[in-house]
């Protein structure tokens, strides 16, 4: 709504006319640059990077991490990924589950384990699944957008998981 009150349609023309190859893939084709930028994203938290981390989000942007308050905007982002100090955030075994591009905006659906324990205590992996808007920004880079998890451990299962 708020994109369209504001123009938004004209811009994002304007940003897809100036921007050669930002525009619908060819059948079944993914974007080098988003490939890159998924790539980036999982290898900032792999590594327990967390400003890498924070800098793959639009100023925007909205996280609403699985049995965690939702965080609106890069700085309440930071704070949220910033206070995980002291633990560790992993993932494992990945799957693109579904994906799709149409200009300057993108999905991605996927489907993994993750890992969030303190530092020096054994993983505990948890199956989940995610969804994540990503959009270009105004130099034509993707960012995340809207990150939102789940876990498909049902919550009173979870404990003995």
């Amino acid at each position: 709504m708020r994109l369209l009150r504001f123009g938004g349609p004209l811009v994002l023309l304007a940003a897809l006319a100036a921007c050669p190859g930002c525009g619908q893939p060819e059948e079944g084709g993914v974007p080098a640059d988003l490939e890159a930028a998924m790539d980036a994203f999982y290898t900032a938290i792999e590594a327990g990077d967390a400003e890498a981390h924070i800098a793959m989000f639009t100023d925007d942007a909205i996280m609403m991490p699985n049995h965690w308050t939702m965080s609106r905007g890069k700085d309440s982002i930071a704070g949220t990924i910033r206070a995980g100090e002291g633990y560790v955030f992993r993932l494992r075994d990945r799957e693109v589950v579904d994906i799709d591009v149409r200009g300057a905006m993108a999905y991605t659906v996927n489907s993994y384990f993750y890992t969030y324990h303190r530092e020096g205590a054994d993983p505990q992996w948890h199956r989940t699944k995610n969804v994540h808007i990503w959009k270009r920004d105004g130099e034509g880079n993707w960012k995340l957008h809207v990150d939102i998890w789940n876990s498909d451990v049902p919550i009173g299962d979870f404990a003995n998981e």
